[in-house]
């Protein structure tokens, strides 16, 4: 009876971990704005983020459907998507090839965006 138990624990525990691992592979994102940004002069915080259909340069925004405090973009397998950072007080920005994503998302406090596969 205790070898049989402990077979269950160990068939138990392995479960558990192949889900825990899984799960954690799946969260990893494509790209992430960071939440920050400095040109050696200040600091930026991140305040918006949008999603392109090809390079920024071709003004193809897509609209993101909103959904509890969250914006998300979902990813057209066709599309070239382009995921742009946009931070307070600068023209500054960063744009990140999202090639991969099955879709995006920003948060609105504190203000996070990423690209999940």
């Amino acid at each position: 009876m205790l070898l049989n138990n402990r077979k269950i624990a160990i068939l138990f525990t392995s479960l558990l971990l192949s889900i825990v691992s899984i799960n954690c592979h799946a969260q990893t994102p494509v790209v992430s704005c960071p939440a920050t940004f400095s040109d050696k002069h200040a600091v930026y915080r991140l305040f918006n983020a949008s999603l392109y259909d090809g390079p920024i340069t071709d003004n193809a925004e897509l609209v993101p459907e909103f959904k509890k405090e969250k914006a998300i973009w979902d990813i057209d397998p066709r599309i070239d998507p382009y995921f742009v950072c946009e931070y307070a007080a600068t023209r500054h920005y960063i744009v990140f090839h999202a090639k991969g994503a099955a879709y995006c998302e920003k948060s609105k406090a504190p203000v996070q965006a990423k690209c999940m596969p």
